[in-house]
């Protein structure tokens, strides 16, 4: 009989089976073992170089893609089985009960945010920042072995334990074995000594670290003494395969944020769930996240504070802007609170202003009674800065004049907390009234003039000398083009622009009284220190309230770089 007469003859008598397929759906993590059952005793060949035996086999999968794992029975296959892994969601190397973390999505955005934060502080700040953190430097410049055994697309991380002085660093890795020997001899080359008692364990000036692989990632405990890193390190080990996943409001908010870039995890300061930490009244927030993208000259972060309900509530009819709506140009700060402030601040951070018998007492009975809309607006005064500068042999005296406006639902209550805060005052007070307005006039700040005006439903603020020859400005307009809804109902904007702040320092003037040399030279030294302290141009900040609590935005532009010209 020919050949494939007698192939047909087997199959036709069932004596040869077919191959069975299957395509697995959905897709498995990278480091997460997969689990393959055939009939009988079986060969495997997992695709990825690797092999096994059995009737039932678990295998984990170092790097991502699509596998076709094969079984046979002596020479015959048997079993053909499609798997696409993917890289394993960082997220998931974080502990449920975190206190905090910090989630590179992939290691390419490790790069730009210390560049951007070197930018922002200083390189040696963030340098002294690595040395906190040596499994980031690590990541950072890993070595050719190292490099060849990190997975680049399941990125790194930070995050804190509950309740433990410590910190958990993390990143992913292909090759856990070759990842672990390359960081170990990474820390001995900088001085890291290693513990003879225990594999695993450096200790250097104070710092205790322990490094070790778990689910195919590599992690790194620090913390001030050898049993809080224990401790934190079998926290790490009996954590979830899921990680975060495990707490499904942080699970919820993580996946709605925007794929890829850097990504926050916080939850509100003192609500009890560190060991004698007291609780907070009025958070209603639960976990706070955050995607962040760090760009050549600024970052972005957009966010949500997650809660049951609104933080706080929207008014449903809010008053005209009057003072941001034409203020006079060129201010360095500006806040526009359409919200029931002290409620605001109590909800987005607790704990922020006191509840005892002290002035924070004080300060709270005052932003109660200041309920709703409240703008004001922050200007240097470069002249007589410089005059107060020159007088103080050089020392920085700031100068300021801030405007301020607010609503008020109930004057008496107002006029008599103000009462209250003036005549606490060892300075004199001057207080007058005509018709329905009260104006108080004193000092404060160094000298700076304080005048409040009080009529029937405003309150009227200036500290600092008036202002004269600044075009009126539309702020409301301008903020709220650069962040949809900005300065809208139920919003909290904050705007800083020290740029503008740089610009009036080295704006050429003559100052009545003072030699034009001076006044120059005060001018080239004040403007060379603040470029020093810092390469932010503008901080933009809006709050606002949503359905499951509030959303953020915060964004922080530098001082653009200076582009090199050709060379001569």
């Amino acid at each position: 009989m020919r050949p494939y007469l007698t192939a047909l003859a087997l199959l036709s008598c069932g004596c040869v089976r077919a191959v069975r397929e299957e395509r697995r759906t959905p897709p498995v993590d990278t480091g997460h073992a997969v689990s393959f059952r055939a009939e009988g005793p079986r060969r495997w060949d997992f695709g990825d170089g690797q092999a096994g035996e059995g009737v039932e086999v678990a295998h984990t999968f170092d790097r991502a893609g699509r596998y076709e794992v094969r079984a046979f029975e002596g020479d015959r296959l048997t079993d053909r089985v499609s798997v696409l892994v993917q890289p394993r969601d960082p997220f998931r190397a974080v502990a449920p009960s975190a206190e905090a973390a910090l989630v590179f999505r992939s290691l390419d955005e490790l790069p730009p945010a210390v560049d951007f934060l070197e930018r922002l502080g200083s390189a040696a700040t963030v340098q002294r920042a690595l040395e906190r953190t040596p499994l980031f430097a690590f990541a950072l410049e890993p070595g050719p072995k190292g490099t060849s055994a990190l997975d680049r697309l399941e990125g790194a991380g930070l995050y804190w334990p509950q309740g433990l002085e410590a910190a958990v660093a993390f990143v992913g890795v292909v090759d856990g074995p070759s990842a672990r020997e390359a960081l170990s001899a990474w820390l001995i080359d900088r001085g890291y000594q290693a513990s003879p008692a225990r594999a695993g364990r450096f200790a250097l000036e104070g710092v205790f670290a322990e490094v070790f692989v778990d689910r195919g990632t590599l992690f790194m405990v620090t913390g001030s003494d050898w049993e809080v890193v224990g401790r934190a390190a079998e926290g790490v080990r009996r954590a979830p395969a899921r990680g975060l996943e495990g707490d499904p409001v942080a699970s919820a908010g993580v996946s709605a944020l925007a794929s890829g870039g850097v990504a926050l995890v916080v939850t509100p300061p003192f609500t009890g769930r560190r060991p004698g930490a007291r609780a907070a009244p009025g958070a209603r927030w639960s976990v706070g996240v955050a995607a962040l993208r760090f760009g050549r000259d600024d970052v972005r972060l957009i966010g949500r504070l997650l809660g049951s309900a609104p933080l706080w509530n929207a008014p449903s009819a809010s008053r005209p802007q009057r003072l941001l709506a034409h203020a006079p140009g060129g201010p360095v700060a500006l806040l526009a609170a359409d919200v029931p402030l002290a409620q605001a601040l109590d909800a987005v951070v607790p704990a922020l202003v006191s509840r005892g018998p002290d002035d924070g007492a004080m300060l709270q009975a005052g932003l109660e009674v200041v309920s709703r809309r409240l703008d004001a607006a922050l200007y240097f005064d470069a002249e007589a800065f410089l005059l107060a500068t020159v007088a103080a042999r050089g020392r920085p005296s700031p100068r300021v004049t801030l405007l301020g406006e607010a609503a008020v639902p109930d004057r008496p209550a107002v006029e008599r907390v103000v009462g209250q805060l003036l005549s606490r005052r060892k300075e004199g007070v001057d207080s007058a009234s005509e018709g329905a307005t009260t104006v108080w006039r004193t000092r404060a700040l160094e000298g700076h003039e304080l005048e409040l005006a009080l009529d029937a439903d405003t309150l009227y603020a200036r500290l600092g000398r008036p202002l004269s020859g600044r075009a009126a400005t539309d702020f409301v307009s301008a903020l709220g083009a650069r962040a949809e809804g900005a300065c809208g109902p139920g919003h909290l904007t904050a705007f800083v622009d020290a740029g503008q702040l740089a610009r009036e320092l080295l704006e050429p003037r003559m100052v009545p009284g003072l030699d034009p040399r001076r006044v120059v030279l005060t001018q080239a030294l004040t403007s060379t220190f603040l470029s020093q302290l810092t390469a932010i141009d503008t901080v933009l900040l809006d709050v606002a309230p949503a359905a499951d609590g509030a959303t953020v935005l915060l964004e922080v532009t530098l001082t653009p770089r200076r582009t090199k010209g050709p060379a001569p």
